[in-house]
């Protein structure tokens, strides 16, 4: 029910924007209000996936959300029964036998037999070893069992890994659940730093969910850091052939497309000359005007009133004058 809030939440956000409602606080309400459920929607899956029921988190996309990821999605009619216009066997060069891998292991079995359109339902990338590869599809064992899995919807985390103080790299939420990037904020082991986690919501009050695990210590071996300028696993693109500036998290690639993990869990493919990287590295200062992550695009009108470079987080004043803290992965300065 947590993750059909979401997609409740989304349609209250597109009425807002519309004009169908006015105020700053009703905005603000409602944007931490879809950041929350999507952060509950994660720990809920997480709980329910150790009660061992694969029925849990299938949820249908909302028309209007499906509608417009679909402008977007070169994906058509698929020849064979993988969901997407993108070839399935795309293994990444890292992957190798007994690391630590992300994967969509947990529903995509269960939703490619029994989905309509396996397409346009919800994913979450879970951490699971990789037992071992095959041309096509590698086996990867889970909390509770070995799912064989498409090389295209394999991320790998290379092992030996070390970062310093500063660094981002892509994990998972060690004391839970679920794909994450993170910013480290100790390095005095570079091989388990403690870091920041950047897609989790942060308040003022300690209440966000990244508040509440800040400083968690990785696990040796279960992440990898994230390069700026480089088109790798867990780095954000943007479309901005159309205008749209429409954000994906970057899951594989071809030298012309790109398997993209989208708003609320909706996985696309896009050209790859349509978009940009996102910076990693941005030099913000107080008074930039710069464009946010607003319901899966970057939009303009904020201005930065405060910087904290150590958590990756960046304070924002909207139009309507309201503040809140949001991840360096969601704002743009120079566009």
């Amino acid at each position: 029910m947590i993750m059909k809030n979401v997609f409740v939440m989304a349609a209250s956000l597109a009425m807002l924007t519309s004009g169908c409602f006015n105020g700053a606080s009703l905005k603000q309400m409602a944007e931490d209000a879809v950041q929350e459920a999507a952060e509950n929607a994660a720990k809920e899956a997480f709980s329910n996936e150790t009660a061992a029921d694969p029925s849990v988190g299938e949820q249908q996309t909302d028309e209007q959300l499906s509608a417009s990821a679909d402008a977007d999605n070169v994906s058509a009619k698929p020849k064979t029964n993988f969901p997407w216009d993108f070839p399935e066997g795309n293994k990444n060069p890292q992957l190798t036998e007994g690391q630590a891998v992300l994967s969509i292991h947990s529903f995509y079995p269960t939703k490619l037999k029994e989905s309509k359109k396996p397409a346009d339902e919800t994913y979450i990338f879970y951490n699971a070893s990789l037992k071992t590869i095959g041309d096509t599809k590698s086996l990867v064992a889970g909390v509770f069992e070995e799912v064989e899995m498409p090389n295209a919807l394999i991320i790998p985390l290379p092992q030996g890994q070390t970062v310093k103080k500063g660094d981002i790299v892509l994990t998972w939420w060690q004391s839970g659940s679920g794909m994450e990037r993170a910013i480290v904020t100790d390095a005095s082991n570079p091989a388990s730093p403690k870091v920041c986690y950047l897609d989790m919501n942060y308040k003022d009050d300690g209440t966000g969910f990244a508040n509440q695990h800040a400083n968690e210590q990785l696990k040796p071996n279960t992440f990898t850091k994230l390069n700026d300028g480089e088109w790798q696993p867990g780095a954000d693109v943007m479309v901005t052939a159309d205008g749209s500036y429409k954000i994906y998290t970057l899951i594989n690639m071809t030298d012309d497309k790109l398997l993209v993990d989208g708003w609320a869990g909706k996985i696309s493919v896009v050209r790859r000359a349509d978009c940009q990287l996102v910076p990693l590295s941005q030099d913000f200062k107080v008074g930039d005007e710069v464009m946010a992550n607003f319901a899966g695009h970057f939009s303009t009108g904020y201005t930065v009133t405060k910087v904290d470079k150590k958590i990756g987080r960046v304070w924002l004043k909207d139009s309507y004058g309201e503040t809140k803290a949001y991840s360096i992965l969601e704002v743009l300065k120079n566009w």
